[in-house]
């Protein structure tokens, strides 16, 4: 996607986006409600901050990408593909922003429901954690990793198993005091693991702000 979006827009830049006007942008982005920061922290490299831009409004997010990707499809690189190749492509792309989607809703939700707690994606060298919820005053935390599916596998999970990983949390963030993997099926518990339906998840944050 990326390189096909390098070729179409490439005979229609007249300028140069610099990181000040980008910066300018997001800054009014956010003053409009439209975009939010959260927080991406990295471990072991506790110097290293970074952020990831979230869609205040994922609505328009999925609408504006359900447009490019239908737009891509009629591009020379898709016309060779049959029908089925073209929806299968498609129904890939769309699926991979509608786990994004979900990830940044549970995200903001989290947040706005949690304003004493910090809330933030944890990068390690490989891997991260979806979401991690600390507790400052309680010196602990909980570890999340978010899917769009409705299945439960255990690959879902290797990260909150990994025990590198969680010594190198425990001991930035305090004990951790609940793994969870936030996903479309039923409650369960599969190998230590929680399994919470995450739209119940969100009625749970709504009904508790």
């Amino acid at each position: 996607m990326r390189k096909l979006l390098e070729i179409r827009n490439k005979e229609e830049r007249i300028a140069e986006l610099d990181d000040i006007h980008a910066k300018e942008i997001k800054e009014y982005l956010k003053l409009l409600d439209l975009i939010k920061e959260i927080d991406v922290r990295h471990l072991p490299s506790i110097g290293e901050k970074s952020s990831r831009t979230v869609i205040a409004q994922p609505g328009l997010r999925y609408a504006q990408a359900d447009a490019l990707i239908r737009s891509l499809l009629l591009y020379d690189t898709f016309e060779a593909l049959s029908l089925a190749e073209r929806m299968a492509v498609q129904e890939r792309i769309l699926n991979e922003i509608k786990g994004r989607m979900l990830e940044d809703i549970v995200l903001q939700e989290t947040q706005m429901a949690n304003p004493k707690k910090e809330v933030f994606v944890l990068q390690f060298a490989i891997g991260e954690f979806d979401m991690v919820v600390f507790d400052p005053l309680e010196g602990n935390c909980q570890i999340f990793e978010i899917k769009h599916s409705t299945e439960a596998v255990k690959s879902q999970y290797r990260h909150l198993i990994d025990e590198e990983k969680c010594a190198l949390t425990e001991h930035r963030y305090g004990l951790i005091t609940a793994k969870t993997v936030l996903y479309r099926g039923e409650d369960q518990i599969i190998e230590g693991i929680q399994y919470r339906n995450v739209e119940r998840y969100l009625v749970e944050l709504d009904c508790a702000g």
